[in-house]
């Protein structure tokens, strides 16, 4: 029978803690950004997401500079994180009509979560008229980590 000191014991499980810890960090990180100022179908927004990161800063810089580049004009100043996330995805529907509100962004633990959450949204904002016409425009997911 194998007999391990207690202190050797300890410090195996210390260095195994560390060690999956150490790997949950190096797993894919994402964040979603998101800029308006509230009114939709004036402004517009601005969006960035950002996938398979090597940790939560870089994606939150990278979805935050994306949002900034692209989208409303009027928007690009307004873009926060909204959310970080680990292994999951983003997705952004809407009415690609130019001045319609129907717009919808979320994370969720796969495609078809993400998707559902954002297309509630869109269909909320979108008014009954144009239901209808909100379609996927992103569904990107943080993949890197081995999902």
């Amino acid at each position: 029978m194998l007999h391990i000191s207690k202190t050797r014991w300890l410090i195996a499980a210390a260095g195994a803690l560390v060690l999956a810890l150490g790997l949950r960090s190096a797993g894919a990180a994402g964040a979603l950004a998101v800029g308006h100022t509230g009114d939709l179908a004036k402004d517009g927004y601005s969006l960035g997401i950002a996938v398979n990161m090597d940790s939560e800063d870089e994606a939150r810089k990278e979805a935050l500079a994306w949002c900034r580049k692209n989208g409303s004009a009027r928007t690009q100043s307004q873009c926060k994180v909204l959310e970080a996330f680990h292994n999951q995805c983003a997705a952004e529907v809407l009415d690609a009509k130019a001045g319609m509100p129907g717009t919808g962004w979320a994370v969720g633990p796969d495609k078809a979560t993400a998707e559902r959450r954002a297309m509630d949204m869109c269909l909320a904002t979108a008014g009954k008229t144009r239901q209808e016409f909100c379609k996927v425009g992103t569904l990107l997911c943080d993949t890197k980590g081995g999902r």
